[in-house]
């Protein structure tokens, strides 16, 4: 199947916009890492960022680079959210209380669930076309990137998609070692326009072996099903190879060529 990419944005540690993930992806210039200063999306009244979690900003901040490349307005789009374990910190913060008091804040109920992101996405853009959130573990960004290109063909509609990945406290960084955050978030569309970056030919490819990570990327992003990504936004710069695999399970990757 055939999509057309819109618009990209980028946020992790050494990469704070596209531009910047753009130069590493296509080797103009080398990946510097630098930490990655806290999210304040603008699209967020300062009373919801404050409710707000970390990983909400993080995912809204890396949503609103990709907004701001493409003409197509937030409410004539669908919304796919994907993410290794959406909001982990809070997780364990709940699990904390519930061994103790008992008394969960409705706060922090409300962000620990899986469509936080989503949800205050939603509301801050009053984009009120569906909005699914997925979930893959270390496959989410594939089968994120499979469900937002079947919609946007099926539905003849524009798709924002958002992978993003938020650090893990112990113990639950034992089982899953995310410990910096990353987010790649593009606009699709079902055809090209005046402003596309480029076409990608999106098909599924029997696994043969471990997929490797780029050698630029440090090894702490490895847990990062989002950083996963970044193979495939390399098609997008010039310079760089014109197709890369994407794992979605043990036995199939996703293939994405441009075209």
């Amino acid at each position: 199947m055939r999509i057309a990419i819109e618009s990209v944005g980028v946020l992790a540690p050494g990469l704070p916009d596209w531009d910047g993930a753009a130069a590493v992806l296509a080797g103009r210039c080398a990946f510097a890492p630098a930490p990655l200063a806290p999210c304040a999306p603008h699209c967020l009244p300062s009373s919801e960022r404050r409710r707000s979690s970390p990983t909400v900003r993080l995912a809204i901040a890396g949503v609103e680079q990709a907004l701001s490349g493409t003409a197509i307005a937030p409410q004539d789009m669908a919304a796919v959210f994907s993410s290794t374990e959406a909001e982990g910190a809070i997780t364990h913060q709940l699990c904390e209380v519930l061994a103790g008091s008992r008394e969960v804040s409705p706060t922090q109920f409300q962000n620990s669930v899986h469509n936080a992101p989503s949800g205050y996405y939603s509301i801050a853009m009053n984009a009120k076309r569906g909005a699914t959130s997925v979930c893959r573990g270390p496959w989410s960004f594939a089968a994120g990137l499979l469900a937002a290109a079947v919609q946007a063909l099926a539905d003849e509609v524009p798709v924002l998609f958002a992978c993003y990945d938020s650090p893990l406290p112990p113990p639950l960084c034992d089982v899953m070692p995310i410990v910096e955050p990353s987010v790649i978030a593009m606009v699709i569309a079902p055809a090209p326009g005046p402003a596309t970056l480029a076409t990608w030919e999106i098909a599924l490819a029997p696994a043969d072996g471990d997929v490797p990570w780029p050698g630029w990327m440090p090894r702490a992003w490895h847990a990062n099903a989002s950083a996963r990504g970044f193979p495939a936004l390399a098609t997008l710069c010039g310079s760089a190879a014109a197709s890369a695999l994407l794992p979605l399970s043990p036995e199939l990757n996703v293939q994405v060529n441009r075209c």
